[in-house]
């Protein structure tokens, strides 16, 4: 197999995992079909099998970069040295399914083996590999060099659901008919000559000798011929056509009204988060005093009662404070809770959390979004609270790894 080929099963690849996607991660599979292309010493058998332990190292490398095309895992990756690479690639082979081989060519004439493998992967074994091969790679760092970063996050809390639906109401009506008649005359008449014919024979004769005399004598009227023909068609078609039918298109709509909510339970958990992690992290709330901006409990309580994002005064102010600070990166984010659910299939009350954040870097006076971050939890248990801290709890676990991540990959240290 050339070249060309093997782009073909990198793009054929690419498109069974984006097929395969699912909209969370967490239960995302990862199916490719990658080729392995090498050299062999000969075409001999044992040759060939030492050729094929090879192509499927290389069906590896092809297989971790497409998987590197997937949004979830470029961000992450894309500083990676090329020993992180080789040291993700070799953990691939643990956490993902043994390879199967679907074919494979070998060309005598060049010494060349190509084989195709069909590799399956799930989507958060191969994130905790990345966090793993990038977290080890860290240098080790005292206190006073641990990277600081502030967070502000506003907790809105569902209060009321109102749904309502704007029917709309259409009708039309369909008929079809179609008919044909046709019909054809046709007539003919004709008349031949009229011929007559007339003889005489008169005869005497006498003893002494004979004596014939005859006359003959024909008429004959002139022939008269009549002909006439006639031929008539009628073809007539109709045609009716309607449509008749009946509806209701229902669009679901809701009025949603929040109101605030602590957002102590998000701050501790990312504090555990990043300390496992040695990044220093403050909330806003707790710095205010000694960063002056806007004030962070009159900037929850009104933002955390609707639906709008934070207004831009109020974001650029949060930023100069800290910045001023000497802060060079923050978490902004809000958390959406709702409360007002029961599970399925237990009944018992139930809590879902929508959690995200944007990365900010404010530490040369541009504000600069690094990357934005979102993670859905929900969790049921009888004690409603239970149920609230549990969601919770997962929602920021979820994200503090994957701002880590980022943060790393963008060379925070």
């Amino acid at each position: 197999m050339g070249k060309l080929e093997l782009t073909n099963f990198f793009a054929a690849a690419a498109l069974l995992a984006s097929i395969s996607t699912s909209a969370m991660a967490q239960s995302e599979a990862l199916q490719m079909i990658v080729t392995g292309d090498v050299a062999l010493e000969s075409t001999s058998g044992k040759a060939v099998n030492l050729g094929l332990a090879e192509a499927e190292k290389a069906a590896f490398n092809n297989a971790w970069i497409v998987i590197k095309r997937h949004p979830d895992v470029g961000l992450k990756v894309r500083n990676l040295t090329l020993e992180q690479n080789g040291a993700v690639v070799q953990g691939l082979k643990q956490r993902c399914a043994p390879p199967t081989m679907i074919t494979y060519v070998v060309d005598k004439k060049l010494k060349r083996l190509s084989a195709r493998y069909r590799i399956d992967c799930n989507l958060p074994d191969v994130l905790v590999e990345v966090d793993g091969v990038i977290r080890a790679s860290a240098p080790a760092q005292n206190l006073g060099s641990r990277p600081k970063i502030a967070a502000f996050f506003i907790v809105k809390e569902i209060e009321t659901t109102t749904s309502f639906d704007p029917n709309i109401d259409r009708s039309a009506r369909a008929a079809a008919r179609a008919g044909v008649s046709q019909s054809d005359k046709s007539s003919a008449t004709y008349q031949s000559d009229t011929r007559s014919r007339s003889a005489v024979r008169e005869g005497y004769g006498e003893t002494a000798g004979s004596v014939t005399d005859t006359y003959s004598s024909r008429d004959q009227e002139k022939g008269k011929v009549s002909a006439s023909s006639t031929s008539s068609s009628q073809v007539s078609a109709t045609e009716e056509a309607t449509f008749k039918a009946q509806g209701r298109t229902v669009v679901r709509a809701a009025d949603i009204k929040y109101r605030s909510a602590s957002p102590e339970a998000i701050n501790s958990n990312l504090t555990d988060v990043f300390k496992n992690a040695s990044v220093r992290i403050f909330h806003y709330a707790d710095i205010s005093g000694d960063c002056p901006g806007p004030n962070p409990d009159t900037v929850a309580k009104e933002y955390g009662s609707k639906a709008e994002d934070l207004s831009s005064p109020i974001r650029t102010g949060i930023q100069k404070a800290l910045a001023n600070c000497q802060f060079k990166y923050m978490l902004l984010g809000d958390a959406t809770v709702d409360t007002g659910q029961l599970d399925s299939v237990t009944g018992t009350p139930k809590v879902s959390v929508v959690l995200r954040t944007k990365i900010w870097s404010i530490g040369d006076g541009f504000p600069e979004v690094l990357a934005t971050v979102e993670r859905t939890a929900s969790a049921s248990n009888p004690d409603l609270g239970i149920a609230r801290s549990a969601a919770m709890f997962q929602a920021t676990q979820r994200v503090g790894e994957e701002v880590l991540s980022r943060l790393t990959a963008e060379g925070v240290r």
